[in-house]
Parts: structure tokens; sequence; C-alpha cells
């Protein structure tokens, strides 16, 4: 496929270029899944991701959340966290979770400091999964961090945007059930 150098986009008309149309169901859950993603798409309201996947998350009945953070974002963690918790179970894990040593893993420490903590992605996944969370936001995860995580976590896994966070301090969530 490659639908990004397609100008006509006849599948808005109807058209299949693709070889997967026939036996493509979409059912239980997942059915629910694109039912709410495509009210979510056409709803005139305008919503942060924050709003969108608390909605998404409630209308599927996911009660656990789980919050895999960068440390350099601990304050917008901690805002989603606490908006979070009036909706759901909320865990959040640290990048620096198990206090890994960089050198132990070869990778070369950024400052000349006596111990250095590697992130941990498969760490956060791992814990969050202990945890059975529904469904885990990575936030500030950076690109690999975020890769790994997503692999290993059992629970689908979204990222949230870091920059919109600082606006949703005082946020009322209309969950519309």
């Amino acid at each position: 496929m490659q639908c990004a150098l397609c100008r006509n986009k006849e599948c808005l008309k109807g058209k299949n270029c693709s070889v997967i149309k026939s036996g493509l169901e979409y059912s239980d859950n997942d059915l629910k899944s694109i039912q709410i993603s495509a009210w979510l798409e056409s709803d005139y309201v305008k919503r942060t991701k924050l709003e969108e996947i608390t909605i998404y998350a409630k209308r599927l009945g996911y009660r656990k959340i789980g919050i895999a953070f960068c440390i350099e974002y601990e304050r917008e963690a901690r805002m989603a966290y606490d908006i979070l918790s009036r909706y759901f179970e909320v865990f959040s894990v640290c990048c620096k979770v198990c206090s890994l040593e960089k050198a132990n893993l070869g990778i070369k420490k950024s400052e000349a400091l006596e111990f250095e903590a590697a992130c941990n992605p498969i760490g956060q996944a791992l814990l969050l999964n202990n945890d059975r969370t529904s469904l885990n936001i990575m936030l500030g995860l950076k690109t690999g961090y975020d890769i790994l995580f997503a692999e290993y976590s059992e629970a689908p896994s979204i990222t949230l945007p870091v920059q919109e966070l600082p606006q949703l301090e005082n946020s009322e969530i209309d969950i519309i059930e």
C-alpha cells in the first residue's frame, strides 16, 4: 500500500484498493472501540487528547489506567494522575524505576556522576502489567523507550502529548455516559 502517495483517495467513495476487505469484521470490544472512536471523531465538541482518552476508557468499561512517564515530566504526570484518578484507579511508573545503572547496561553516562540511572521502559511495562491496567498512557517517553514500553505492555498503550497538560489543571471531563 502507498496511500500517502495516492491523490484520488477513492476509498472515500467506496473503492477497495486493498486485499483485506474480505474476512475483515469488527465484533465485540473491537466493534465497540471503533464505534466510540467514530463518535469522538464526528462529535462537534473540541476535546483534548486526555478528555478523549477518558471518555473512550469509561465507555469501554476500563477501570485501571497506567501512566508510564519520563522523569522530566513528573509535574505533568501528577496533573494527569490527579485528573484521571477522578474516574479510574490510576497507577504510575517513572522511567527510572528499578534504578538500573547506565554503566551496567553499557550506556555511557551523560554526566560525571558516581551513579546515573538508566531509563527502564520494559520495567515500566512489567510493573503496569502486574497492576493489571486496562489502558496505559505514555507521557514524555523518548523515542525507542516508547517502542519498548508498547511492545512489553499487555494493555493497549497511547501517547498523551505533554504540551496539552498545563491547560488542564482544573479540568472537569464531561464523560457523557
